[in-house]
């Protein structure tokens, strides 16, 4: 049972029979004049459309297809940036994507800041007040966080930071946020805005920037020009297919997918409610819990699972080597807390018997461990 699909999803039927179809029977570049070329051509800008509404995106903003949300990432802040100019925020607890990009930025000269969150996970408004000043010319705070779930008032923060500097250049990492909940670019306010094929049970290597119009980046791969110039290399034609059917199918049921998750994430919580062990992080996105069983090393929890084939998490994916979590620590979670913490991300398809088995395997190996630990 794979209860880690914040690191990915298993892509859905129907997208992979389209990313097989396309590849056997259009597999031509699709920058390519001829009529076999023009047929890849419009597949790409068909998925195009498709994604667009999706995000309720307008018709006229641009999206850019990318090998994925860490490129997006990347060109969304490369892309923005000038040298010379003015601050640069982020928040603490981004995507590894983005801040080691920022930290990389700021031993380059650049003018950085990070800006602190609440015990709750989300930006603090205070502190972002504090430091969006009129100087400040870059923001990159994500929708939802990928460790905790907490959902950051995205369209509020922009607003604040429009009428400090209007021209400021609001980025949002939108990847676990997209096919969770109901994403509006427009309603948002954002500039830019980042998404995943495979977080969205699509295909692997395949992500997208939005770009609100009138905004302009600068590329960063040169080379054919392709994405109207700003990402060159051949798009990847099939996996731009099968994101776009990935996005129809998880955006059409939102709602009800959301509210059955939502029950998933309520009895796992309600299960635990007075085991002495568990202590609970996580205060947002239904699709996320971040939660440490104090006594107990996260790694040692997750390893013993595997023996039930229960797969959990313990954090990032993207950075699951690195012994501190930036996102708890930055929350103000202690040691003990951090060293224990995993991190259980559920699918729409899972059932609450399955979640039934999860507790009950957690809730043996922790007791098990603990036993003999106290025992010593």
């Amino acid at each position: 049972m794979f209860f880690d699909h914040a690191s990915t999803t298993k892509i859905f039927p129907s997208s992979l029979q389209q990313y097989v179809e396309v590849s056997e029977n259009c597999y031509y570049n699709p920058s390519a004049l001829y009529k076999k070329g023009l047929e890849a051509k419009n597949y790409v800008e068909k998925s195009r459309s498709i994604i667009k509404r999706c995000l309720n995106a307008s018709m006229l903003d641009q999206l850019i297809f990318t090998s994925g949300a860490t490129e997006a990432d990347q060109l969304a802040i490369l892309g923005s940036i000038r040298k010379n100019g003015g601050k640069l925020l982020f928040a603490e607890g981004e995507h590894p994507a983005i801040d080691q990009e920022a930290k990389d930025l700021g031993q380059k000269g650049y003018r950085i800041e990070f800006i602190k969150l609440t015990k709750e996970g989300v930006v603090d408004i205070v502190d972002f007040k504090k430091k969006c000043t009129p100087d400040v010319v870059f923001i990159s705070i994500m929708h939802i966080s990928n460790e905790t779930g907490a959902i950051n008032p995205i369209a509020s923060l922009v607003q604040i930071a429009k009428q400090v500097n209007p021209s400021i250049i609001f980025h949002s990492d939108g990847v676990q946020a997209f096919g969770k909940i109901k994403v509006n670019v427009q309603q948002l306010g954002v500039d830019l805005y980042t998404i995943s094929g495979h977080k969205i049970h699509g295909p692997k290597g395949i992500g997208a920037l939005y770009v609100k119009q009138g905004i302009t980046i600068k590329p960063v791969l040169l080379g054919g020009g392709q994405e109207n110039g700003k990402r060159s290399g051949t798009e990847n034609v099939p996996a731009i297919v099968a994101f776009a059917d990935a996005a129809t199918n998880i955006t059409k049921d939102i709602e009800q997918h959301y509210q059955h998750v939502l029950s998933l994430k309520q009895y796992f919580l309600d299960s635990m409610k007075g085991y002495a062990p568990f202590r609970n992080h996580s205060f947002g996105s239904p699709y996320i819990i971040s939660c440490s069983f104090i006594g107990m090393k996260a790694e040692t929890l997750l390893h013993s699972l595997e023996q039930y084939d229960i797969y959990i998490g313990t954090g990032s994916a993207c950075s699951s080597k690195k012994t501190n979590n930036r996102t708890l620590q930055a929350m103000g979670l202690s040691q003990e807390e951090m060293i224990s913490s995993i991190r259980i991300s559920f699918s729409f398809e899972q059932t609450i018997e399955e979640v039934q088995y999860l507790v009950e395997k957690i809730k043996y190996e922790v007791d098990r461990y603990l036993s003999i630990l106290y025992k010593k």
